[in-house]
């Protein structure tokens, strides 16, 4: 199962949520690119989305672990894992962000 999104719905500087049945994905647009990863921080398990939000830096809002969304690399403690990435497929008017391992 793959996810269909318009790039109208992403924006520079902003987190676009896309729920599934089993996870929650963040998706962005840096530097006239796309990126998709799993909306979880691995410190704590949950969403990391609320933090603040800089350039390609994505801060965890309850005990500060920051994540490169581009990929995916746990910037500095408490986090020691890094975040999920899921590949993308540019359509002209859609991303197809790839959920299984192929």
């Amino acid at each position: 199962m793959n996810i269909i999104v318009n790039k109208s719905d992403i924006s520079v500087g902003k987190i676009t949520i896309m729920e599934t049945d089993f996870s929650r994905i963040g998706i962005t647009l840096i530097e006239n690119k796309y990126f998709a990863f799993e909306d979880i921080c691995t410190h704590d398990g949950e969403p990391i989305s609320e933090g603040n939000f800089t350039g390609n830096c994505i801060e965890c809002p309850r005990h500060g672990a920051q994540f490169n969304v581009q990929t995916g690399e746990a910037l500095c403690m408490p986090a020691t894992e890094n975040l999920k990435i899921y590949p993308l497929v540019e359509k002209a008017d859609t991303l197809e962000i790839i959920l299984e391992e192929v």
